[in-house]
């Protein structure tokens, strides 16, 4: 990729991470919400039950060391909403306001009255606090325009017609000769992953980039390869990652498309003459900033106070947590009631970040 294209997805995705340290004490959660499998997050027992969505709290109690520690990304974030959204800015205005005003003098949670700021709380799955949180990210795969060698797995459009074709129909050609191929990627189940993440950007070779934006669907539910791989006793359950769905198909590429059709959903793409990575409100992410929720608890354009857990490379919990502001802008499919899914970035560090992000955390809901 040419120094002009990493710079482009530079500007879209830069993080500046500072780590707050805290101590609790846990108990590990053993069972719970695993689309995939992965490593298993820290749950919270000592903490006043909750048993409604959000319960108001005047000043939240955080673990980490009462500061946020991306105002710049969250800055940008609301920026972008100004820019592509006037219905969401005249939506939040006030709340973005107020929250631009507390961040300009410090930003301490224990200043949020002071500056009109409210706070509720979310119950979380269990209703002790402890909310999902996932990631989802951006691929970056290499593909060419025309099919040639080992590039010959297309990327589709969306058909004219008939929508509900299934993925083993797909597969065996049911959209072949309508022009709707967008692009030719060297594997089957990069083009899944991308799927998966609803968008990615292809490499067509020199460095080119081509964004393909979420298109539709073709109508079926969508069931979690990982899970099937588990059940069907190819995978245990602990070793369960993105990683191990790639070096299983490796291993196994005469089976993989069989694998792949038990999955019926399909994402049909269209191409974004822009690289601007936009959630569902048509406004441009910024990673860390941003996150997918269920619109019916938590609406679209809302500030979100996220205690984030932090893991380490290999997925493991490190015991502590940083505050982050996020907007939600974004929504998904497996995204329901106390979930969010936080937009990582771009590219395969996010990728992997974002594969081992099953964990749970606290938030609040600022107005």
């Amino acid at each position: 990729m040419s120094w002009k294209a990493y710079k482009k997805i530079a500007l879209l995705t830069g993080i500046a991470v500072l780590v707050a340290s805290c101590s609790t004490t846990t108990t590990k959660k053993t069972t719970g919400y695993n689309p995939d499998t992965a490593k298993l997050g820290a749950v919270f027992k000592d903490r006043q039950f909750i048993p409604y969505n959000m319960q108001f709290i005047s000043t939240p109690r955080v673990a980490a060391n009462g500061k946020v520690v991306n105002q710049r990304d969250f800055l940008q974030q609301v920026s972008n909403v100004r820019a592509y959204s006037t219905g969401l800015m005249n939506r939040y205005a006030g709340t973005y306001g107020k929250l631009s005003a507390w961040l300009a003098n410090g930003g301490n949670v224990n200043d949020l009255a002071r500056y009109g700021i409210n706070a509720r709380q979310m119950r979380g799955e269990d209703g002790y606090q402890n909310v999902l949180m996932t990631g989802y990210y951006i691929p970056v795969i290499q593909a060419r325009m025309t099919p040639q060698g080992e590039f010959r797995h297309p990327l589709y459009a969306i058909p004219n017609g008939n929508k509900k074709y299934d993925r083993a129909e797909i597969y065996r050609g049911a959209l072949a000769g309508q022009g709707l191929e967008l692009a030719y990627t060297n594997s089957m189940l990069e083009n899944f992953l991308m799927e998966v993440q609803g968008s990615g950007f292809v490499d067509i070779g020199g460095g080119n980039l081509r964004h393909f934006a979420y298109g539709d669907k073709n109508g079926y539910s969508y069931t979690s390869v990982g899970r099937l791989l588990v059940e069907d006793g190819e995978i245990p359950k602990e070793k369960m990652s993105v990683q191990a769905i790639r070096e299983w198909g490796a291993k196994n590429p005469h089976r993989l498309q069989s694998l792949l059709e038990r999955n019926r959903s399909f994402v049909y793409f269209r191409h974004d003459p822009t690289l601007d990575v936009k959630g569902s409100a048509g406004v441009p992410l910024v990673a860390l900033a941003s996150v997918a929720s269920d619109k019916r608890i938590v609406p679209t354009g809302s500030t979100l106070l996220v205690e984030m857990p932090l893991i380490d490379s290999n997925g493991n919990w490190t015991g502590r947590h940083e505050l982050r502001l996020m907007v939600a802008l974004d929504v998904g499919g497996a995204v329901k009631g106390q979930h969010f899914d936080l937009y990582q970035g771009i590219g395969d560090k996010a990728g992997h970040q974002a594969g081992h992000m099953k964990h749970y955390g606290r938030v609040w809901v600022l107005n």
